[in-house]
């Protein structure tokens, strides 16, 4: 070594864009002004999924800092498994930047060179793509002076152990993600664009490196609209086999090398996750999809970076990384395999939804799945909740699952599956979904019926289908279900499903009557659903809950045809049948129409009325039955102008005004007028 060792200044320079980032240069920045402060060496690692531009944040940082080490900065990409450079190599570079002409030709020896040369020098090092800390350890200088900014595609578990700060590197927000795509674009094309380069974005997952593939296409081979190109993407088989450059695959590629470094368990692991029908997914979706305990292979693939934890035992696929595996699927695994894992999953979360089902009411269900073979998923007093809380995780999967199953053939469980989430659709008025998951579930009971011949699929679906219908303010829409229903339970044998849906649909029929005010035909309706029920055939176990539940519906009718004491009668029958069991949404609605009654049957009757009322407006709050809590809230305040109290009504309009916006009700106006005139 000369006597004045040269000083390496080997860094490659700040990106010729650099967008966004802020929070990771400056905690790397602190990282390393802090550690210079106090003396002592600072190690940090950037680690995130493949293509989310580490590398290009490792530059950002190191040219901001790199004036706080007077002795050099040394730069060293060790490279994919298929490329590896190996720690001799880059000790033997960084040796020769240095100034020794002839470093050691050991492992040993270049070590212990290296630590010789470094030991009193202020020395910033980047190591890019390092694979574990066990590597990063044997590249690290003795100085107390010197840095090290490192990035790994892999979350080592080492680097914690090691106490090295290790920094996530994200995808981008969406407006930093349309930053990038529109780096090159003119301001016309921008302005014409619109909404869809946010779509863009979101096509590319907010990914970077399939970002600036993006813009960079835009810029070349698809001048024309932005709408035209994301609507090219849309209908591509696959978003990543499009993003290319100059015929390169890029995205795939890095994917791909990081697919490589697993075993061949982890990469049969990752291709059938793909087959999950979100991207997030918990560990027992997970079991199913595998077929065995899959805690190793998620653990396996997180550490790869290519599966993200979300929460206790969840998981989550960036969607590139989804399609990247779902077309490894096509390729390396046979198609009855792949069926056999969807059908798994869905019977998982079909039976994920009966548990939770069977804890949240004690409403008559029909099918296989509902014969005890399923235990609750809860007991007690938390069961209601926990059973939401649990079906609202996983709402989106289980509205995915239903869809799932369709386009596999799995009819029988994709209609059961339907069935199953009833009760937490009407309890959260989720009527949206329920009309695109019963949609789904008709179309799979008529395959049902057409293949078997068993017609109760199809009598439920109708059914249920009808009822988001009508809860959606689609009266039309709503009768044609019903009408078909009846039609379809004339023709059959007088089992179960059979006399219970006959009974319901003339409650429902009473439903659309009180809608349209033909409050006579209502009452009639009902009554005959009332008869039904107590007729010998109808199922003995389900009497009770069928008959409380017509005293439930029919107070507020009774009381609109002036039968107030037997509207009062059924109100208290219901409030005391439903306060006895676990079903907390019929507990709320029984005491809001008790309320209605209560207001509408005389002045004798308005304290109690208003008590109740503000019961059931409680209730409904806490359950988020917004469209009940609308209604009961609106009640109230009715009730509160007519005893000379409008101040105090005004709140309640209000709210009420609030929840019919929030659901997109034409109530909505009706009121926002009458709160006009206070």
């Amino acid at each position: 070594m000369t006597a004045a060792s040269p000083i390496p200044k080997a860094l490659p320079g700040a990106p010729r864009l650099f967008i966004n980032r802020t929070d990771e240069v400056e905690r790397v920045g602190r990282e390393i002004t802090d550690g210079v402060a106090s003396g002592r060496q600072t190690v940090v690692v950037l680690t995130g999924l493949p293509g989310v531009g580490k590398t290009t944040v490792a530059a950002q940082c190191a040219e901001q800092v790199k004036d706080l080490f007077r002795d050099g900065w040394l730069w060293a990409t060790l490279g994919t498994s298929s490329e590896a450079v190996s720690v001799d190599d880059v000790l033997f570079l960084f040796l020769t930047q240095l100034g020794m002409g002839s470093p050691p030709a050991t492992s040993q020896g270049l070590r212990l060179a290296f630590q010789t040369v470094t030991a009193d020098k202020a020395l910033l090092l980047v190591l890019d793509d390092v694979e574990s800390a066990a590597q990063l350890v044997k590249l690290l200088p003795s100085s107390s002076r010197s840095a090290v900014l490192a990035t790994s595609r892999r979350r080592s578990a080492g680097f914690v152990r090691e106490r090295f700060p290790v920094i996530d590197v994200a995808p981008f927000t969406v407006p930093s993600a349309v930053e990038l795509i529109s780096a090159d674009l003119d301001s016309a094309r921008i302005a014409t664009a619109g909404a869809e380069i946010e779509a863009l974005a979101e096509l590319c997952g907010r990914l970077p490196l399939a970002l600036s593939i993006a813009g960079a296409q835009l810029s070349t081979r698809h001048r024309g609209p932005v709408a035209d190109y994301v609507r090219q993407l849309r209908g591509a088989r696959s978003v990543i086999e499009k993003l290319t450059v100059d015929s390169d695959r890029l995205v795939s590629a890095v994917f791909e090398v990081s697919y490589q470094d697993l075993s061949a368990p982890e990469q049969r692991a990752y291709r059938l996750l793909s087959l999950h029908p979100g991207r997030r997914f918990s560990t027992g979706a997970a079991a199913a999809l595998l077929g065995e305990e899959p805690t190793d292979s998620l653990e396996a693939l997180v550490a790869a970076n290519l599966l993200s934890p979300v929460g206790v035992d969840r998981y989550e696929f960036h969607s590139l990384v989804q399609e990247h595996a779902a077309g490894l699927v096509a390729l390396k695994d046979k198609a009855e395999d792949c069926q056999a894992a969807v059908a798994r999953v869905v019977e998982w979360y079909l039976r994920f939804a009966v548990a939770r089902e069977r804890s949240i009411s004690d409403r008559p269900r029909f099918g296989e799945y509902f014969d005890d073979r399923v235990a609750p998923a809860y007991q007690g007093e938390q069961a209601w909740q926990q059973s939401v809380d649990d079906l609202e995780l996983e709402r989106a999967n289980l509205r995915r699952a239903v869809g799932a199953a369709a386009e596999e053939g799995l009819h029988s469980l994709a209609w059961q599956l339907c069935e199953a989430l009833v009760t937490f659709y009407f309890q959260r008025d989720l009527f949206a979904d329920a009309i695109a998951v019963h949609s789904v579930g008709l179309a799979s009971a008529r395959v049902v019926y057409r293949e078997t011949g068993d017609a109760r699929p199809l009598l439920r679906m109708h059914t249920e289908l009808g009822t988001a219908q009508f809860s959606f303010r689609d009266d039309q829409l709503a009768s044609e279900q019903f009408d078909a229903a009846v039609a379809l339970a004339e023709g059959l044998p007088d089992d179960d499903a059979v006399l219970f849906t006959r009974a319901k649909m003339f409650q429902w029929k009473s439903f659309v009557d009180q809608r349209m005010g033909a409050w006579p035909k209502a009452v009639e309706a009902i009554t005959a659903a009332r008869s039904l029920v107590d007729d010998h055939r109808f199922p003995a176990k389900d009497r009770a809950r069928e008959l409380a539940l017509l005293d439930l519906n029919g107070g507020p009718m009774l009381s609109a045809v002036g039968r107030h004491d037997d509207a009062l009668e059924a109100g208290r029958r219901a409030v005391a049948f439903f306060s006895a069991g676990k079903e907390r949404h019929n507990i709320a609605k029984a005491t809001a129409n008790l309320g209605e009654s209560l207001s509408l049957a005389g002045t004798g009757f308005q304290d109690e009325a208003e008590q109740v009322l503000r019961e059931a407006v409680g209730l409904l709050a806490d359950l988020g039955m917004q469209s009940w809590e609308a209604h009961s809230s609106t009640v109230l305040a009715d009730l509160l102008e007519g005893t000379g109290r409008a101040a105090e009504a005004v709140p309640l309009l209000q709210r009420a005004t609030e929840l019919y916006t929030i659901l997109d009700d034409r109530r909505a106006e009706t009121l926002r007028d009458r709160l006009g005139e206070h």
